[in-house]
């Protein structure tokens, strides 16, 4: 048998001198037992209860499960609970026993035993990782990290030089001010007006960062400073304003680059005959032109009459490429009421989707929502934009040849050369669209010799369909451009700008000549190359497929500066360039693009990868005699291209 532990010799045997245990684990000591005695006299609960101690016994501890606190009985608790009744027993409830005025206490309970303990109340405290993660589920935060409305109310300092109202008082007529400077310029001829209007929410801001800068640099003087600052809005002329606008407004809030003046020097180490030699190693390759979305053949006559009909059975109903509201379109115009497009006004956003990037807190605060790059809004929030009519784009090239063909590059015997009397050995071209009844159509076409960069074309194209935006945004072309425009002629040289000002920061645009068909834009395109021209552009099938080409020489920057992530992921142009030639482009904002500008900086891009396409070659010894490349151990003029 067990040696017994002696936890019990203490209390005192229930039994006392009635036990006939040979080894009883209780107490037989005779003053133990005298000591249990008044116990066994009928003493009540009530009477013991005048024998407690003073001092309070700790409230049990708490044990937390699945983060809600739980309450865990004490003996005590266990000890005064009602009795179970056996079954088929009836137990009445009365509150004289409940309360313990009657009930007598069993012999062995020790004195903690009898105290009352009140249960602690339940913690209804939400765990903080679900309110974080509600928090973040809902949109209104996530929407006041995204953009954050300002109103005319001046901003905190530590030590203001005046009080909140006179500072109201002022920020409120300085903002007047500005305000009407402002729709001056909306109201203007100028046609970079839209680039220089600032809405509602940056005008705002403008007033607030004034004031509060002249506030803190001048406290002492506040109130003089400010006042003649307001005579100054006053009395500016409308030229003032928007030279402000550009030196101090549109200025400060650029964000900070490396060296922003100075642009990256190409450097590859060879001549332009050298670049054009190895550019053949660049080409993208056909299954990549096909993942990329290039047309290498033309429409079958089939292929277009099944499209046609398809449509017609349609009845010309569209999905809107903004907004994605379904909308008729009559190229024709409607005999009723001559319109060509119904559904009224387009109200989109012009940006695209910005997703934030993942962190690692995104499992416990949850994941940023993505917002339009635009204006700063969450998903499905309404259009920050209105359009006069609802646009399509047209991506089947059936249905794209059912309004031009397309074409295989012409073989051409007797290529134009370029206005310095040089063949041409390699084009870098670049195309903008317009939306017209047809889809997206080609309004400009600009190319460029490669690698020297000097103009080949820069002209205007009229689209076959009528125009119903010229996607001023992102084109660059707007309907005062088309106005101002000539009509081009076979003996006028392609080629109205000379210098490198964009067209659309010139304070006077020049003449672009206007062709008046995209056939015969296209035609002049063909009369400087042949099928085995490098043909350079950045997502250059948008581009091709513009201007109905199918070649088959194409060097693409989207497979030559491929996304981490892979397609359909690409880098931006604008991305490309700041990267890898420190330059920044397409900054015109709602004026658009320049389509001379991207044109070089997509050329130089590629030069950039020739140089170092060129560095890695010659660490492998391969070396040029002349202007034919000799292999790693090879003597004499034996020529070929890298492999």
């Amino acid at each position: 048998m067990f040696t017994t532990t002696g936890l019990f010799k203490s209390i005192p045997c229930p039994r006392a001198e009635e036990c006939e245990a040979l080894n009883c684990i209780f107490s037989h000591d005779p003053q133990v037992l005298r000591a249990k005695k008044p116990e066994a006299t009928g003493q009540t609960s009530a009477e013991q209860s005048t024998h407690k101690t003073d001092y309070p016994e700790p409230a049990p501890k708490r044990r937390k499960v699945d983060g809600i606190t739980a309450f865990t009985p004490s003996l005590s608790s266990i000890a005064n609970a009602a009795p179970i009744a056996p079954p088929g027993s009836s137990v009445k409830a009365d509150s004289n026993k409940l309360n313990g005025s009657t009930k007598t206490i069993q012999p062995g309970l020790s004195q903690t035993l009898k105290k009352t303990i009140t249960p602690p109340t339940k913690s209804t405290q939400i765990p903080s990782t679900s309110a974080k993660k509600t928090v973040a589920v809902n949109g209104t935060k996530a929407k006041s990290q995204a953009t954050t409305k300002e109103s005319l109310n001046p901003r905190m300092l530590a030590s203001a030089p005046t009080g909140h109202d006179k500072r109201t008082l002022y920020l409120r007529y300085l903002h007047e001010q500005m305000k009407r400077l402002n729709d001056l310029v909306s109201t203007s001829d100028r046609p970079d007006k839209d680039s220089l209007y600032l809405d509602e929410q940056e005008l705002i801001k403008t007033s607030l960062d004034e004031e509060k800068q002249l506030a803190f640099d001048n406290p002492t003087v506040y109130g003089n400073i400010i006042k003649q600052r307001i005579g100054k809005y006053k009395k500016m002329s409308l030229e003032d304003w928007i030279t402000h606008v550009k030196t101090k407004v549109f200025a400060a809030r650029q964000p900070a680059t490396k060296d922003k003046s100075a642009p990256k020097a190409i450097v590859t180490n060879l001549t332009a005959g050298q670049e054009v030699k190895l550019l053949a190693d660049l080409g993208t390759s056909e299954d990549t032109l096909t993942k990329l979305g290039f047309v290498l053949t033309p429409p079958t006559s089939k292929e277009i009459e099944d499209r046609e009909f398809m449509v017609a059975q349609c009845a010309r109903y569209e999905v809107c490429d903004r907004c994605k509201t379904r909308f008729q379109v009559f190229p024709s115009r409607r005999e009723t009421d001559g319109v060509l497009t119904t559904n009224g006004p387009c109200v989109h956003h012009w940006g695209k989707m910005r997703y934030p990037k993942r962190e690692k807190t995104d499992k416990i605060t949850g994941s940023k929502d993505p917002v339009y790059i635009c204006c700063g809004e969450l998903l499905n929030a309404p259009g920050c934009t209105t359009s006069d009519s609802h646009v399509y784009k047209v991506v089947e090239p059936a249905r794209m040849a059912g309004v031009l063909q397309f074409i295989h590059t012409p073989e051409n015997a007797d290529p134009k050369k370029d206005p310095k009397g040089r063949p041409v050995k390699a084009v870098t071209f670049d195309c903008e669209m317009g939306y017209t009844v047809y889809g997206l159509e080609l309004i400009r076409l600009t190319a460029v010799t490669w690698p020297n960069g000097e103009e080949l074309i820069d002209v205007l194209v009229q689209p076959k369909g009528t125009i119903l935006d010229f996607n001023t945004r992102f084109s660059g072309v707007g309907a005062e451009t088309f106005k101002q425009a000539t009509t081009w002629t076979s003996d006028m040289p392609p080629l109205p700008i000379n210098d490198d000002t964009p067209l659309w920061s010139q304070d006077k645009k020049p003449k672009l000549p206007l062709v008046p068909d995209p056939e015969l834009a296209r035609a002049i395109f063909c009369s400087y190359i042949t099928p085995s021209t490098p043909l350079i552009g950045h997502a250059l099938e948008n581009d091709m497929n513009s201007i109905r080409l199918c070649h088959p020489v194409i060097v693409d920057t989207i497979a030559l500066y491929p996304h981490p992530k892979g397609l359909p992921v690409r880098y931006g142009l604008k991305q490309l360039t700041l990267t890898y030639l420190g330059r920044d482009i397409q900054t015109g904002g709602a004026a658009g693009h320049d389509s001379l500008e991207d044109a070089r900086a997509t050329g130089d891009l590629v030069r950039v990868k020739v140089g170092k396409m060129w560095e890695g070659m010659e660490k492998k010894g391969w070396r040029w005699k002349g202007e034919e490349l000799v292999g790693p151990g090879e003597q004499d003029g034996a020529t070929g291209a890298a492999s």
